[in-house]
């Protein structure tokens, strides 16, 4: 087992299935890899995320070395996303505590804006957190601001819904759509689809062309909406907090 730091080399192995290796893919950047470690053995490669608490795991590849790795790793609980190939070669070292199933879908072909939104950027951090403040929690990353691709649909002035990017990356040709929310009095009206084209349009200019998203498997409404704008499903899987077994803390 041993800790890979080689950008090229881990892009190498990511891209062998990139839509399950997106969000792993702009993790390369400088800004996110430092948060990062990489540990790979025989066929497989296990990310650990420190920008999170507990930390995030995921792992890629086949299971062939991942039972290794799992063991040697010292952490007691992890957010962990599962892939259903690898359930069993994780499961052995790691237990869902608190998990629940998603979806992650994968877009690659160009998409052009619908409807009418506006950039968003620092500036507009205290309305965008007064919006996530009206409904169900949403992952935001306000450091994701600086990327450019944060669109949002305004009501008189008002912010009602937004979309943007967890991380973004030309030279890896990745985007992961996220943050997508719209106000609960404003929801049905298509505003999910307006803000996310304007994010998609948004990482085409750029160049990127490859863009992921995750949405619970439970959303049958916003699937619907990535659907329409070209996403495909990649995979169903599990995400959440997990315990190392016979470590005490399960």
């Amino acid at each position: 087992m041993w800790k890979e730091t080689d950008c090229q080399a881990l892009a190498g192995f990511l891209n062998r299935d990139w839509p399950w290796a997106g969000f792993a893919l702009g993790d390369l950047e400088p800004a996110w890899m430092a948060h990062c470690e990489w540990w790979r053995e025989a066929g497989s490669l296990v990310l650990l995320y420190d920008g999170l608490s507990p930390r995030l795991m995921c792992h890629y590849g086949d299971s062939s070395g991942l039972a290794t790795i799992l063991e040697a790793v010292g952490d007691q609980r992890v957010w962990a996303n599962i892939h259903p190939d690898h359930s069993e070669a994780f499961q052995s070292r790691y237990k869902p505590a608190s998990c629940v199933t998603m979806r992650r879908m994968y877009c690659e072909r160009p998409v052009g804006a619908i409807g009418v939104a506006e950039p968003l950027n620092r500036s507009h951090l205290p309305e965008i957190e007064e919006l996530l403040r009206q409904g169900e929690w949403v992952l935001f990353l306000p450091e994701a601001l600086e990327s450019g691709h944060y669109y949002g649909v305004r009501d008189e002035g008002r912010l009602i819904a937004m979309a943007g990017t967890h991380t973004s990356s030309v030279g890896y040709n990745i985007g992961a759509l996220g943050s997508v929310f719209t106000h609960p009095d404003y929801r049905g009206k298509g505003l999910a689809a307006i803000s996310s084209s304007h994010v998609l349009a948004s990482l085409g200019r750029a160049g990127i062309r490859r863009v992921v998203l995750n949405v619970r498997e439970d959303n049958e409404v916003a699937q619907r909406v990535y659907e329409r704008l070209g996403f495909r499903t990649h995979c169903v899987y599990l995400d959440g907090e997990c315990a190392k077994v016979g470590g005490g803390a399960e």
